[in-house]
């Protein structure tokens, strides 16, 4: 035998052509699929009795299913456009690093070849071979600019010393 429960016993309301019978409840009940939502509810059983404060009610509830609207879809849908934009951010930064690691990569495969390590050797290290002469040439120390005298090579001239004068946080200062 089964040890559930009796749901014979349970009292049914008889059926009149489609509706309840209202000799059972006396109220006229309606079994339909929207019978609980259309039928009136009597005063001493509404939560809000004013159709002022009804209206705030309601306004109230439509603007948290906004917000659980706006929570539910709009918010992640905003998510995923930014993320998007963060992807195609993320591959471009992958292609300049990429570009970079092969540029590596043949500069590291030169210089694994004889002639790279001399070469490398020449320009980073200043290595000479035999019977070479290294010559080198440093920066001219700023010679004076031999220029006529006259107008404009006057303005031109001091404009040069002003150029070549330190910067000492303040106004340059010339003499004519």
């Amino acid at each position: 035998m089964s040890s559930g429960s009796k749901t014979t016993s349970i009292a049914r309301p008889r059926r009149v052509s489609g509706r309840a019978s209202s000799e059972s409840s006396g109220s006229g009940r309606d079994d339909t699929l929207f019978g609980d939502l259309t039928r009136p509810i009597s005063a001493d059983r509404q939560l809000v009795t004013h159709r002022g404060r009804r209206w705030i009610l309601g306004l109230g509830a439509l603007a948290v299913m906004a917000a659980l609207l706006a929570v539910l879809f709009t918010l992640p849908v905003k998510n995923y456009l930014r993320q998007q934009e963060q992807i195609e951010q993320k591959e471009q930064e992958l292609a300049v690093l990429t570009a970079a690691n092969e540029q590596l990569a043949r500069d590291v495969a030169r210089l694994e070849t004889a002639d790279g390590a001399a070469e490398a050797a020449r320009s980073e290290l200043g290595v000479v071979l035999p019977g070479e002469n290294r010559v080198s040439v440093l920066p001219g120390d700023g010679a004076p600019l031999p220029l006529p005298a006259g107008w404009p090579y006057d303005a031109v001239a001091q404009i040069v010393a002003v150029r070549a004068m330190p910067f000492s946080g303040g106004e340059p200062t010339t003499t004519p």
